[in-house]
């Protein structure tokens, strides 16, 4: 059978089976043994009982029964006179005086399972002429006697087959209907719906079906803001690369004018040139990142070396605009398990930006600390900042804030976004907050997982 619902189904019910035909196997093995304990200890009972009678008569016939009652726990012994009266004024069990009747007329002695005779015995006949019936029963009686199972046996296993189909039949579904689920969605998904998600009532699930299925969403989910974000980011390239390409359009007919300047031209050309190289270099950049591996992210990092060379060439870099660069590193060095190229790439296009954006005349600040949950990196500049509503999109790709869209302000739009590809690459997160008093904080924080101090 190749169906996994069919052969889910008739194990589970074989197995049910199995386990239901050993329990009546087992319970009329049982009930045969004790079956058979009652003929056994019969006929000793009997000729006890007889000796009794003889000795003394109907007095000594009910001490003895009034002894037997605590040397033989496991048999109810009721002795019936010829007037129906039980010797020791016990209630007679239900049918009794019907099944006390022997075939003559007379009193018997039926002993079995319930209240079943198996055949008549002989009576007790005391020397006066009184008869005394005498019925032996187990005392723990099963009201599904050797008898009654045997005869129902065949109830019995229908019924046994009836509820271990029932319950067989809710366990394979239970197992195979999230599996459909599951199928569905992928289906689905395959076809090109990056909307596609499993049932609910799967994904509510606790158990192994039901985080598959969260992982199965989350899996979607991420295909799905990867593939909106890479159409966004061939949208935003091709309208970024339109700009140069349209000044290089311009450069050369003012080159092919009479009377042009073709070396201003030239340079004109070779500045457009040039930033189509560093765009095209980071959206390669881009792409790589999107494409991680465990083996990129090998490195041992010192992030406060790290730190220090960006600082110097900073400091170096910014003196023409009498901008300092305020960095004091900890006493002992930090190190994550990295890419130390990405992570002096992502630092770097941090400290430039704020570079760019701080006042003449004041400071960029670097901050870098340890913290229970991680590493952390601030930079701080002292510029205009940014609007509240934009605060979470200049990690965005080619996302300018509106006051700084003029490239002698802005850069390529792409730095900041290139920071956030590698924190997360790295399990880590970037964002950005108004400081107080003005200024932007840019914050990096690496997990605790992924950082260990040196030292």
């Amino acid at each position: 059978m190749r169906s996994l619902y069919g052969r889910i189904f008739l194990s589970f019910w074989a197995v049910m089976i199995v386990v239901v035909a050993g329990s009546i196997g087992l319970t009329w093995l049982v009930l045969e043994e004790r079956a058979d304990e009652v003929p056994r200890f019969s006929t000793e009972l009997m000729r006890g009982a007889a000796g009794a009678l003889a000795r003394g008569g109907e007095p000594a016939l009910r001490d003895w029964l009034q002894l037997g009652l605590a040397t033989v726990p496991d048999l109810r012994v009721l002795i019936v006179n010829d007037a129906g009266r039980e010797l020791l004024d016990r209630p007679l069990p239900h049918g009794v005086e019907r099944l006390l009747q022997s075939p003559d007329g007379g009193l018997g002695v039926f002993p079995g399972v319930g209240i079943v005779p198996a055949r008549p015995l002989p009576q007790l006949v005391a020397a006066d002429g009184h008869h005394y019936g005498v019925l032996i029963q187990p005392r723990r009686h099963v009201p599904g006697s050797l008898g009654v199972l045997m005869e129902a046996r065949f109830a019995v296993l229908l019924l046994a087959l009836a509820v271990t189909g029932v319950a067989s039949w809710w366990l394979t579904r239970s197992i195979t209907r999230p599996v459909r689920a599951l199928g569905a969605a992928t289906r689905v998904l395959a076809g090109g719906d990056l909307t596609a998600r499993v049932a609910a009532k799967v994904s509510a699930r606790r158990d192994e079906f039901g985080t598959l299925a969260r992982d199965f969403d989350a899996m979607a989910g991420r295909l799905r803001a990867l593939l909106l974000g890479r159409e966004q980011l061939l949208r935003d390239v091709s309208h970024e690369l339109r700009s140069p390409l349209a000044r290089m359009r311009v450069a050369l007919g003012l080159a092919r004018q009479p009377g042009g300047e073709p070396a201003r031209e030239l340079d004109r050309l070779e500045t457009e040139v040039e930033r189509l190289d560093r765009l095209i270099g980071q959206m390669l950049h881009l792409t790589r990142l999107d494409a991680t591996s465990a083996e990129a992210l090998a490195e041992d990092v010192d992030l406060v070396e790290l730190l220090d060379d960006i600082a110097r060439d900073a400091t170096f870099e910014a003196q023409a605009s009498q901008i300092g660069i305020q960095w004091l590193p900890p006493a002992a060095p930090l190190v994550v398990r990295g890419n130390a190229a990405w992570l002096a790439s992502a630092l770097e296009n941090v400290v430039r930006n704020a570079l760019r954006y701080t006042a003449k005349g004041s400071d960029v600040e670097v901050r870098l600390q340890a913290q229970a949950t991680g590493v952390c990196i601030e930079v701080r500049d002292h510029g205009p900042g940014v609007p509240a509503a934009e605060l979470g999109r200049i990690f965005e790709p080619f996302h300018r804030v509106a006051e700084s869209r003029a490239r002698d302000s802005g850069g390529d739009g792409i730095g900041l976004a290139i920071t956030a590809r590698v924190l997360a690459a790295h399990g880590g997160r970037a964002w950005a907050e108004n400081a107080v008093g003005g200024g932007l904080r840019v914050l990096l924080e690496l997990p605790v997982n992924a950082s260990s101090s040196a030292g």
